[in-house]
Parts: structure tokens; sequence; C-alpha cells
């Protein structure tokens, strides 16, 4: 009998997973200005607006695509040259060059910005989109926070989503490198909040032609409060905490006489950290104050470049009733994507956790927008 019962269940799970994932695919809602030059450009490139979005079959659900990307998906090696950029105060951070056969200094550059505590050769939701701008003949550049990456803290500095101080730096260096080629920023999660806000702080002076923003929270204190549920407490939260612990553990020489380096060390939430390490090593009246520094939803009207965000409506990170649909329908620069599924940068279509989803199709696709056809 139990057997019996465990075919037929074998059997009728697998069914009833692709019925349903084909009942609940649907063609990503989008938000642009209507009789824009962007709008008209988006409805000529960006095919993927015309196409249901089809989750994964036996993998349909948000949380479930995140952990199978996270897990599953491999971390292709690549033929990355790294390129050490000094700060003028004293840090340094990692930045990784992937350079296709053919190229020249006119050829589009792809600059991406990896989460919250991710790094070139760790963050697979980075790799496979860099693999997709390589095969499209496009530079990449990786860029890793200072303290990730493989080079240590020199500094007190480390980073955070509200001061995009660093990224500027480095987008101004690389313009001046490759003033003829046009160039892309591409961020994901945490990565997004800072090219965001960069291009918030820099309006036109942006060194950068067009952003994509991938999963980024657009408020900070709402997202916090949604991965402090249970499950993505206990699932996300507590890990992605224990991450931000570990990066600063090994300097507590360092810290030690500007935070409660126990306190620090204890967090067991992303909040937690923020309020006792992000907070007062950068002066912020409290985390509260460094969280609405950091909010992407009251910068729509400051973006001057064309910049796409890819949001899921099934994303603990990200909820959606942040997004400023209305603001963004009265930017011409903006256009905001939501689909019904996909996690937090998960965006599986392929049984295969490997295989391209709709990430790197956007990539493709916006990139083709930004480098060919927008200018």
């Amino acid at each position: 009998m139990a057997f019996a019962l465990i075919l037929v269940l074998g059997i009728i799970t697998p069914i009833f997973l692709w019925l349903y994932s084909w009942y609940i695919s649907a063609v990503p809602k989008h938000f642009v200005k209507s009789g824009t030059k962007l709008e008209k450009k988006v409805t000529t490139n960006l095919r993927i607006l015309q196409q249901k979005y089809h989750p994964s079959w036996w993998c349909p659900f948000g949380t479930t695509q995140t952990i199978v990307r996270q897990i599953f998906r491999d971390c292709p090696e690549l033929p990355f040259q790294r390129e050490i950029v000094e700060f003028e105060d004293g840090g340094a951070a990692g930045i990784d060059w992937l350079i296709p056969e053919g190229s020249d200094d006119t050829t589009p550059i792809v600059i991406f910005l990896p989460g919250i505590t991710g790094s070139t050769h760790d963050s697979s939701y980075v790799l496979h989109p860099v693999k997709e701008a390589r095969d499209k003949g496009w530079k990449c550049l990786v860029v890793n926070p200072r303290g990730l990456g493989g080079v240590k803290l020199r500094t007190t500095r480390t980073y955070n989503a509200a001061t995009p101080h660093d990224f500027a730096y480095i987008a101004k260096m690389v313009n001046e490198r490759y003033p003829e080629a046009r160039k892309l920023g591409c961020g994901f999660s945490m990565g997004g909040m800072i090219l965001w806000n960069y291009l918030a702080m820099s309006g036109e002076q942006a060194d950068l032609d067009g952003g994509m923003i991938v999963s980024s929270p657009w408020d900070p204190m709402v997202a916090s409060d949604s991965i402090e549920c249970f499950i993505p407490q206990l699932i996300f939260n507590r890990f992605i905490a224990k991450n931000l612990v570990d990066i600063v553990r090994p300097y507590r020489e360092l810290f030690k006489d500007m935070v409660d380096f126990d306190e620090v060390i204890s967090s067991t939430t992303v909040r937690g950290f923020d309020k006792s390490f992000v907070t007062p090593m950068y002066g912020f009246e409290s985390y509260e104050a460094y969280y609405k520094m950091a909010t992407l939803a009251t910068k729509v009207d400051k973006i001057k470049i064309p910049c796409v965000t890819l949001n899921s409506v099934d994303d603990y990170f990200s909820p959606v009733q942040c997004i400023p649909t209305g603001d963004i329908m009265n930017s011409d620069h903006v256009v905001g994507i939501i689909t019904n599924h996909g996690g937090h940068t998960a965006f599986m279509e392929s049984a295969d956790p490997n295989a391209r989803g709709m990430v790197e199709k956007l990539l493709s696709q916006w990139g083709n927008l930004i480098f060919h056809d927008y200018h």
C-alpha cells in the first residue's frame, strides 16, 4: 500500500507541477511612459515583454527558485583578468575583466555589481549573465566591494547601499580609459541599489549609457520587515547576516574602537548588522536614517539615463508594493518590469538550473537597445 501511494504521488506530483507552471505563465507587466523615445525603443527591442514568462515546471515557486539557483547553479570558470583599484583614502578593491577576442577600445562594456555579500567567482547569478554578455562580444567588468573578492580591507571603509562613491570612482576610471565605448551598468539586489543610487546622484553626468537593476529592494525598511518573517528569516536572512559577520570578523582590531564588535558578530539579521555596524561606521543617526538614504523608490525622477528594472511578485527581498509604478510611468528614462514568479535574481525557465533564464534574455535585449539603438 505504501509503495503504491508513493508511486501514485510520484506520477501525480510532476503532472500537477507541470500543469500549474503553465497555468501561472503570464506576460510580464511593464511600466513605461507613453509616447516617449524609451517606450518606442522598448517596444521594438524587448521581445520578452510580448512573451509569457514560463517558470520552470518543477520549480515554479519563488522561494524554491531562489534556493535552487543558489545551490545547484554552477559557477563557471572564466578567464578574468584581475585589476586592483587604489582609492584616494588608501583603500582598495578588486575588479575583474573578461575581454572577448577581437575587442577594441570601442567594444561595449557591461559593468556588473554583485549582491550584498557576492563577488566575482562565487556568484552564479552574475557569472551566467557575464557569459551571456561575453558571447555577445561585449567586454565584462565585475566590481567587487571593498573586503570581498580576495582583497583585504586596508581601511575602516567598507560598503553600503546608500553611498555609491567607490562605484562612481570606478565608473569614471572606466569611462576615461574607454571614452568611445558605450557602457551599461547591471546590478543585482544590493548591487542594483548601489547602481541606482549612483545614477540618482550623478544624473546626466553619469559615466554610463544605461542601467539594469535586477531584484533590488525599493524600500530597505519594508524589505527588512519582509525577510524577518518566519520562512525567509529561517531560509535566507540569518545566512546573509552570518556572511556579513564573517566578512568583518577578521578585522576586530580595525573596528573595535568604532563599533561594539561583540554586538556586530552576534547579528542574526541584516537589519541587526546594519544597525550595529553600518550605521555607526558611516555616521548615520540611526539605521532608519541609513535605510531612508538608501531607498530607491523616492528617486525615480533623478534617473536621467535609460534604466530597466526587473522584479518578481514572489520575491521576499523586494516587496512589489514598494515599486513606484506611477513615478516610473512619469519618467522619460525608466522602464519597470514585474513578473508574477521568478524569486530573487532567479527567473528560471528551464528544468536545468544552469540554463539561460529571463535575466540573460533581458540583458541581451536591453544591451542591444543601449549599445546599438538608443543613442
